[in-house]
């Protein structure tokens, strides 16, 4: 099996520390069996591999799907190398957001390395959840694991779902009042009968890791465009448009100038990467359920950022040649992950595109993790 050295390498002590010793060895011998007696392509071989890991019911019952679809894309480019290249390959640009997912995480463990030798103090986020909706329990999970990986503190403040709006303020409030915490993310989605604005607002506006807070959003909307001001930015960023950003600058692609269109208005990615994109001099559209014919704005597009929850609904047709795709969707179709970009169809116009799995979603929590190390900055900087 020429792939056991980078099973060994990489997926056994990954398996290991997630579900344990025993658990992972019995998964790696059950996927390795699959992996022999399959007929066909070195490709199919290893897809059954990693089906026979994440359609265990041990997977199952302790990761999230996303979860699930995230590790199955990357166990896939690790394996890659050992994989038959009879596909074509695509004619766009893949902008590989793992890659530069790790390129961050790495300039942010030196960084709060270097933030305790100087202030003695490491940088601390606190999550609110309300309720165990499995897909947040997951991802609460993935944060603490990320952010202790890094060097840095993560603390839960678990309520159950019977929980109060007044309660989870409280809650929110105590945490404001904490210097110990940097950052504060309340997980959604909240139990029914919750004033998600009003517990948004109640977020110390320097301490919205996730930059939810009404007075984040409005500081965003009204920063002077990039090289205007020498004023250090006073507000912080929702992680996953900031993380897309992050992925053209890290592309080396030009926004200066550029036509930029943005597919849908929500406050947590929409609207805010629409003012980012302005914020470096493009010209920006934005497009939502009531743009009528969306492939005619959409075709004008230098940059076409899509985040609208639609699986696969930019076609091709719908896309300029030699055009920057960013996809923030994450939708399931036919039992797999896709996002709001026909990838397949489309990877044959684009000059680039981010892939669904391993696209903006593998940016957004090391954006969250540059967010928190921000805000903790800045307050041992205006001591």
């Amino acid at each position: 099996m020429d792939i056991e050295a980078t099973i060994d390498a990489k997926i056994r002590p990954w398996l290991i520390e997630s579900l344990g010793r025993q658990t992972a060895n019995a998964l790696l011998t059950k996927a390795t069996l699959a992996y022999v007696s399959t007929d066909g392509s070195e490709a199919e071989r290893v897809e059954a591999f990693i089906d026979a890991i994440r359609s265990d019911q041990r997977v199952v019952n302790a990761w999230s799907e996303e979860m699930i679809a995230a590790y199955s894309q990357e166990w896939v480019d690790l394996l890659k190398p050992a994989m038959s290249t009879e596909e074509p390959t695509a004619s766009a640009r893949i902008l590989d957001g793992r890659a530069m997912a790790e390129e961050v995480r790495e300039e942010i463990v030196a960084d709060v390395a270097a933030f305790e030798e100087r202030y003695g103090l490491v940088p601390t986020i606190a999550v609110v959840r309300a309720g165990e909706d499995p897909a947040s329990v997951s991802y609460a999970k993935m944060i603490k694991r990320s952010f202790e990986n890094a060097g840095m503190k993560f603390t839960l403040r678990a309520l159950p779902a019977t929980a109060s709006q007044q309660e989870i303020i409280d809650i929110v409030c105590m945490l404001n009042a904490n210097s110990a915490i940097n950052g504060i993310m309340v997980q959604e989605p909240l139990p029914k009968g919750i004033d998600d604005i009003a517990i948004k607002s109640t977020i110390a506006p320097e301490k919205d890791a996730d930059g939810v807070n009404p007075i984040n959003a409005g500081r965003l909307a009204q920063a002077a465009p990039v090289g205007r001001s020498a004023a250090e930015e006073d507000y912080l960023v929702p992680a996953t448009p900031l993380g897309g950003l992050e992925m053209l600058k890290r592309a080396g692609i030009e926004m200066d100038g550029a036509r930029a269109v943005v597919v849908g208005r929500s406050n947590i990615v929409g609207r805010p990467m629409t003012f980012l994109l302005m914020q470096h001099h493009a010209t920006v559209s934005m497009c939502h359920s009531h743009t009528d014919p969306l492939g005619d704005v959409t075709r004008e597009a230098d940059i076409l950022c899509v985040a609208v929850g639609v699986a696969e609904l930019i076609k091709a047709d719908m896309v300029k040649p030699g055009a920057v795709v960013i996809d923030f969707g994450f939708n399931k179709k036919d039992g797999k992950w896709v996002g709001d970009v026909d990838f397949d169809a489309v990877k044959e116009v684009a000059g680039a595109i981010t892939p669904v799995p391993g696209g903006t979603g593998s940016m957004t929590n090391v954006m969250l993790m540059r967010n928190v190390l921000r805000a903790a900055r800045r307050r041992m900087e205006k001591r």
